[in-house]
């Protein structure tokens, strides 16, 4: 958290170069050195814990070097392309952090774009990429502390293992996002509540209130976090309420101060501290907040539908990311999570596990009401933080099955062996999947960066990278129907949110003479049409993405030039003066 807090605070100075950053990192390392190396010692000297069983272990081996092989390729995810990757990298080719970007992600939060800034600087965007693979281990060292410490479990292989088995968590991990980083913040910072409750020493609280702080700093849509860890600091003091409210004035202002600079740097760059929401600002108006909050086309308040929600989410049916699933042992043991809050057997559950439980909960529910209003929020991976802490609480369950064992049937034994049939079925999949990108080539050097990206990415890098063949180097190009620009070497204007030439309809009233006069008013030279993406926002009529007047484009090409195509899929227009 500091070193991206460091990293902001010279990019805003404009020191963004890599002999400041090199020795910056430097630094935190040394600083960080003799800690680490007294947990190493302590760790060593440690008595030996349970340990997994050895198929276990193989397994976890097995597909984390698989995760770990898609990590050291380049990067090819969506959203780093669009921008977790891409803000970085113009911030370190201006050498310095400053507004006036039509990419209205930029201003989110953006403590992990700042950490993969550091690693561009200093290594590379494979750099960047292992950053968030290692926060998938350091997930997977919650999991298992978690149930140790909070459901009183002598081991914690079961809940690493229903954290690691979900394709959501290793595909995440390979690519440059910050939803693991997220996720460990907001359970670790349950965890140090927990262990305030148990032993109300301050430095719990801070740690707790300095870790929401850093979950703040990644997503605007954090704040359920610390409002949910403000309410149970509530519950726990609700017999004595005089007594929590110094802890609960502490807790709100460490937080505070730690989430804070991101918003304060917002409000001077925009006007607005959660920009683009509530408040607008620059490059914002009334039809591009409906834009891109798609209000009406979520799933709706339908009975039935909100009953299936929970396993439609979990077999990833109507995801908005396809390409992240949780996998069939989260639906499996759902029954046992259902039948935990039962009466009987609630009264076996450990003390922390209904803090938990409570958390999941609220974690679902705010993710729902999402879920309900638009279809862009349903993604399970924003599901990410309640997954995790589901995973110890699930572990708990099957391993407490053994008490439901008869001579004739053992229960447990039968949960066992269709857990290792689902992981052998996964471990199949991930490894069809694996082998046709052959990532051992790239890592070995007999494949190139660009082959591996021209194999991956297809048109899309084609064609980024054929603008640098075909335009001048002072060249101003923007894109329409296509966010993603990390590969393009000149002057870019990407379509954030997929609105903008509905957007110029909107404001020149379907004109296309003034939507082109717009354009060179604002020294815009080039067009890059993405076709399918454009064919897609017309078929389906997406309200606020595409035009209300269908021949708009066709009208719009009078004042272009066709320069150039790739595979048929990105069009480059000239803009005639």
């Amino acid at each position: 958290g500091l070193l991206g807090l460091s990293t902001l605070a010279l990019g805003l100075a404009g020191w963004l170069q890599t002999a400041v950053l090199l020795p910056l990192l430097v630094l935190a390392s040394l600083a960080a050195a003799p800690q680490t190396l007294s947990r190493l010692r302590a760790w060593r000297q440690a008595p030996p814990a349970a340990s997994a069983p050895r198929l276990v272990r193989l397994y976890l081996g097995a597909t984390l070097l698989l995760a770990l092989f898609v990590a050291l390729l380049p990067p090819t995810s969506w959203d780093g392309l669009f921008y977790h990757l891409t803000g970085p990298r113009l911030y370190l080719q201006a050498g310095a952090i400053r507004p006036g970007i039509d990419v209205p992600h930029f201003n989110f939060p953006a403590l992990f774009e700042m950490l993969f800034l550091l690693a561009m600087a200093v290594r590379g965007d494979v750099a960047a990429k292992l950053l968030h693979f290692l926060f998938a281990l350091l997930l997977a060292g919650w999991a298992a502390a978690a149930a140790r410490r909070h459901l009183g479990m002598a081991h914690g292989w079961r809940a690493v293992l229903l954290l690691l088995a979900a394709p959501m968590t290793l595909s995440l991990a390979g690519w440059a996002y910050n939803d693991l980083a997220l996720a460990f913040y907001q359970v670790t910072a349950l965890s140090a509540l927990l262990a305030w409750r148990r032993q109300p020493h301050r430095g719990w609280l801070w740690l707790s209130g300095i870790l929401c702080g850093l979950a703040m700093g990644l997503k605007y849509t954090s704040f359920i976090a610390p409002l949910f860890l403000a309410g149970l600091l509530a519950w726990h003091v609700r017999r004595r309420p005089a007594a929590g409210i110094r802890p609960l004035l502490e807790l709100t202002a460490v937080t505070t101060l730690v989430a804070a600079p991101w918003y304060l740097k917002n409000w001077l760059f925009t006007g607005n501290p959660t920009y683009p929401f509530v408040f607008g600002g620059r490059f914002w108006d009334d039809f591009r907040a409906a834009a891109y909050a798609g209000a009406g086309t979520g799933i709706g308040w339908d009975p039935i539908t909100l009953l299936r929600l929970p396993h439609d989410m979990l077999l990833g049916l109507q995801d908005a990311s396809q390409d992240v699933t949780t996998g069939p042992l989260f639906l499996m043991f759902l029954p046992l999570l259902l039948a935990a809050v039962l009466p009987r057997w609630r009264r076996r559950l450990p003390a922390d596990a209904g803090a938990l439980l409570a958390f999941v909960l609220v974690q679902y529910l705010f993710w729902m009401l999402g879920a309900v209003s638009s279809a862009g929020l349903w993604q399970s991976r924003l599901l990410l933080p309640a997954f995790a802490a589901l995973c110890p609480l699930l572990a708990w369950l099957w391993h407490d099955l053994a008490r439901f064992d008869h001579p004739q049937f053992s229960l447990q034994r039968f949960v066992n062996l269709t857990v290792a049939l689902a992981l052998a079925l996964g471990l199949l999949g991930q490894t069809l999947a694996w082998l046709p990108r052959a990532p051992w080539t790239y890592t070995l050097g007999s494949t190139t960066r660009a082959e591996v990206l021209a194999r991956d990415l297809g048109a899309h890098y084609a064609a980024l990278t054929g603008l640098t063949d075909v335009l001048p180097p002072d060249a101003v190009v923007v894109f329409l129907f296509e966010p993603r620009s990390y590969y393009c070497a000149v002057d870019c204007r990407p379509d954030s949110i997929l609105d903008t030439l509905a957007h110029l309809e909107h404001v020149h009233a379907g004109d296309a003479a003034a939507i082109a006069a717009a354009w060179r008013a604002a020294g815009v030279s080039h067009i890059l049409l993405f076709e399918s993406g454009y064919d897609f926002v017309v078929a389906a009529d997406t309200p606020y993405v595409a035009p209300q007047d269908p021949a708009l484009w066709s009208r719009l090409q009078a004042h272009l030039r066709r320069v150039a195509d790739w595979h048929g899929a990105y069009t480059l227009y000239e803009l005639l003066p």
